[in-house]
């Protein structure tokens, strides 16, 4: 096992996923991709597999999302692979990210013993 896979998350919030990236075959690609990937907000690693054409991203949900991070990749010339199982994958992977940043936004729940609008003692009778 390699020493990323025990790096801890730092938050509720973070994930990590593989991307493909066909046009990804020397280290100054993976170096180019890295800065640039780095300078988004909640993006908290990227490390790039140039002879496997693929990268890893660590980043936080609510910050970030993936279809922001496949848009980056395709504006400086490195886009994501387009294979079905790839677009397949990002659509989930939005969704996710979609779905964390609503839980992460929504207000608390009211307690399962006192839930809100509930306001007459049980024990009075009538």
């Amino acid at each position: 096992m390699s020493r990323d896979q025990f790096i801890k998350m730092r938050g509720a919030w973070d994930t990590r996923h593989w991307i493909t990236v066909p046009g990804l075959s020397h280290e100054a690609d993976g170096l180019q991709l890295e800065h640039s990937l780095a300078e988004l907000d909640g993006m908290q690693r990227v490390q790039t597999i140039p002879g496997k054409r693929r990268i890893r991203v660590t980043y936080d949900q609510t910050r970030v999302d993936f279809q922001q991070i496949l848009e980056r990749m395709e504006s400086i010339g490195f886009p994501a692979s387009d294979s079905w199982w790839s677009l397949r994958k990002a659509e989930w992977f939005q969704y996710l990210d979609r779905n964390a940043r609503e839980n992460a936004n929504a207000p608390e729940p009211p307690c399962c013993s006192n839930p809100k609008g509930i306001t007459k003692d049980r024990t009075q009778k009538k």
